[in-house]
């Protein structure tokens, strides 16, 4: 979904106004804002959301946040006749912006089968796709370009201009997923189809119930979860590692494994694989067993139905035979009655003038034969009759017409067989390709890494002496040198919290990877001289950068009080208004700093902590000595 400028509030889910982080309806402080989706907005906060988007739009009719915001707000709330009003105004200020022509054709479709839309609807649904494609070709814009041509086209005997859909699922299959990208289109798409179906089955990921808990568990930890419910053991330890699969280091284990990095040779073959984008794009895809490919049956060569075809011709042949000699159009007869000199002169005249292909006679028996075609000069006491056609334009035509049924026949059985032959063919292909895709992807199952190796990176990548990282640094130091800070200068101690998030766009808590392994959100709190320098960021584990922090400062003589509560170390300043440092679930960072005393050894930070009482001690320190 295109990135909205609107925020929402982690407490109540209201929505936040641009500029600041306290909620002005329940007033809680959010130093790590989350983005909304408005499609998936909590019950009950919808008028909020509504009436938010109207102030916007309001204030500024060209605000296409707004319009677009409020598009997805009452598409969430299947009220498509709104949804495509504001989706084309906010089209109108933002032709450039792929992601509003893709929920413009989504809303189109109004919950309707692709199979009976209408040529106009589909038509405009198309034309809005090739849109957003055109601008850029995401997975969940080609998705439901095949589900569209799928049903509206192929499943209904018409020609597909462009991309056929089993290429378009080609191209699919090989793109990184997005979250949610099915979901969405089966709220608002009804799907039949089976070979649709049958895509769609192989695009989406397992759910929790077909993974078994101790797939990716190292033998530590596999005896940890035996008999557990695997969705109950992620609750356990609330780390973001899927389904309890979570190996824990000890602290001497961490010392002596960051300590003495030297380079990438140190790690584990699987973990250092990881240090490639693709590698880990490919951990996602391919987090989940494959699920194993339905073939499309080939159908069988029609030969009732050719039966019934020679029938028909048969009885066509009959009546124009009939026909023709009825009206003596082109077509001539002659019966010999009695057979002298006069008679053999009428036939040579009669072979002479048509062109016979009919003739009865009796054989020794006195039986009659149809169907011979006796010379003139043969002996004539058996024929009973000629027939055939003038040698003139009307014989010409009517030899055409006499012909025509028989033309028709092998040409319809040609196409009939043809086009069987060509769908068996390419019912081969389709299979055969499935299947290769399909041990592809199981082979790419198999030789991922595991969870626990996907964890075990990001820990390496955090760290002071990240193996994975050249020059660039960990997240810490990134941030003192964009603010151009010495970390030896430090007047206290450095905190830096470091979490997955378990919860989705809506905030509800999730199982789902893209959700809990992909995000790695992080706080780094910079005591420095006379303030305190907070920095909020959000890394996406799939690429080799870190973004920009958001940063919020305060001074040491404007803070009342700090408190550790909760989640949180809330900062009351002067003025009544307070600032929070969001704190990791159970108070475990992904990458912890130890901090116990002086005497042990087991840290690898003199100035780093992720122990928020240990933070707030040396902060206290600092605001009482100003």
């Amino acid at each position: 979904m295109a990135v909205l400028k609107i925020l929402r509030c982690k407490n109540c889910t209201s929505p936040l106004p641009e500029g600041t982080t306290t909620c002005p309806k329940c007033h809680a402080v959010n130093l790590v804002q989350s983005e909304v989706n408005p499609l998936h907005i909590p019950a009950g906060m919808t008028n909020d959301y509504i009436e938010f988007f109207k102030q916007q739009t309001d204030a500024n009719p060209k605000d296409t946040n707004a319009l677009f915001g409020m598009g997805l707000v009452y598409m969430g709330l299947k009220n498509y006749e709104l949804a495509q009003r504001n989706f084309k105004l906010a089209v109108d200020q933002s032709p450039l912006e792929p992601d509003i022509y893709y929920y413009f054709a989504l809303s189109l479709f109004e919950g309707h089968n692709p199979m009976h839309l209408s040529n106009n609807v589909t038509n405009r649904i198309e034309e809005w796709l090739h849109t957003a494609t055109n601008r850029q070709a995401k997975r969940k814009y080609l998705i439901l370009q095949m589900i569209l041509r799928q049903g509206a086209f192929v499943a209904n005997g018409l020609q597909v201009k462009g991309e056929q859909p089993i290429e378009l699922f080609n191209r699919i299959i090989k793109m990184v997923p997005e979250a949610d990208e099915i979901v969405e289109l089966e709220e608002h798409v009804q799907i039949t189809d089976p070979q649709t179906l049958s895509w769609l089955s192989q695009l989406k990921a397992n759910r929790c119930d077909n993974v078994h808990p101790a797939v990716d568990a190292s033998p530590q930890t596999s005896s940890k979860f035996v008999g557990k419910n695997p969705c109950e053991s992620f609750s356990d330890i609330r780390m973001g590692v899927q389904f309890g699969v979570y190996h824990r280091i000890d602290n001497t284990t961490i010392r002596d494994t960051y300590m003495n990095f030297s380079n990438e040779d140190d790690i584990d073959s699987s973990i250092a694989a990881l240090q490639s984008e693709e590698k880990r794009a490919e951990f996602f895809d391919y987090l989940y067993e494959p699920s194993k490919p339905e073939m499309q049956s080939k159908p069988f060569y029609p030969i009732f139905k050719i039966l019934k075809m020679c029938i028909g011709y048969a009885l066509l042949w009959i009546i124009i035979l009939i026909a023709l000699s009825a009206s003596d159009f082109g077509f001539a007869e002659m019966t010999i009655d009695k057979v002298n000199k006069k008679t053999k002169a009428e036939v040579a005249e009669f072979f002479e003038n048509n062109v016979v292909i009919f003739s009865k006679l009796n054989d020794e028996a006195q039986t009659l034969h149809y169907g011979h075609i006796t010379q003139p000069a043969e002996n004539l006491k058996t024929v009973k009759e000629y027939a055939g056609f003038e040698r003139s334009q009307d014989g010409l035509i009517a030899a055409i017409l006499f012909v025509l049924p028989l033309f028709l026949l092998v040409l319809r059985i040609i196409i009939v067989i043809t086009q069987v032959a060509i769908r068996r063919n390419n019912i081969r292909k389709n299979n055969r390709e499935l299947k290769r895709q399909y041990g592809v992807a199981l082979n790419m199952h198999n030789t991922r890494p595991t969870k626990t190796d996907y964890m075990e990176f990001c820990r390496h990548y955090l760290s002071q002496y990240s193996p994975c990282l050249d020059v660039v640094g960990d997240p810490v130091a990134i941030a003192m040198r964009e603010n151009n800070m010495d970390e030896k200068d430090m007047q206290g101690k450095l905190l830096f919290i470091n979490y997955f998030e378990n919860e989705d766009d809506s905030g509800e808590y999730t199982y789902d990877p893209l959700y809990t392994m992909r995000y790695l959100y992080y706080v780094i709190a910079i005591p420095q001289k006379d303030k305190l320098l907070m920095l909020k960021n959000r890394w996406d584990t799939l690429s080799n950068e870190f973004g920009m922090c958001d940063i919020e400062s305060v001074f040491y003589r404007n803070i009342l009080s700090v408190n550790v509560s909760g989640d949180q170390i809330t900062i009351e300043k002067v003025g009544g208004t307070v600032s929070g440092i969001v704190l990791a679930p159970n108070g475990e960072s992904l990458m912890e700093y130890q901090d116990y005393n002086p005497e042990n050894k087991m840290t690898y930070s003199v100035t780093r902590t992720s122990n928020s009482q240990v933070f707030v001690k040396a902060l206290e320190k600092l605001i009482a000595s100003c």
